[in-house]
């Protein structure tokens, strides 16, 4: 069997997907990952999630960040895959503190287990889902 470079696959997988430790630092985050929230990678390496993406707390329908803390923490602790419900995550304009553009996401966080059988990691995948809420609620308003 050939070696296999596992970051350069993970790198070339398709879908918005980022590997994250314990604590939540993000470790990695793939180019669709990259592309999904508008940051380079050295943006994103190194740094806590909830610091990377902070709540918009000017808006009160955006309970993203916890219930992405939920999800992760439950992953954690279980060390079974979470599938969220439809989250509102806002996130803040690169180089414009405090203003937030408006997001939804469909987000999978599934654990890498280590050889001890606990997470050893997180893989967050967070599907855009943005251009199908503001569509969905388009039409429901031009029905109402």
């Amino acid at each position: 069997m050939a070696d296999i470079n596992y970051q350069t696959v993970f790198r070339a997988f398709p879908g918005p997907t980022a590997l994250l430790s314990r604590d939540f630092t993000i470790l990695d985050a793939n180019e669709d990952y990259l592309a999904a929230v508008g940051r380079e990678r050295g943006d994103l390496v190194g740094r806590n999630i909830f610091a990377a993406f902070p709540a918009n707390t000017r808006e009160a329908a955006d309970s993203g960040a916890d219930d992405l803390r939920e999800s992760l923490e439950s992953v954690v602790a279980t060390a079974e895959i979470d599938r969220m419900d439809l989250i509102r995550h806002d996130i803040e304009v690169p180089g414009k503190a405090g203003v937030f553009e408006e997001r939804y996401w469909a987000c999978v966080n599934a654990p890498v287990i280590g050889p001890d059988g606990r997470p050893h990691m997180i893989v967050h995948r967070a599907a855009d889902a943005t251009a199908t809420v503001r569509s969905v609620l388009k039409a429901q308003a031009v029905s109402g």
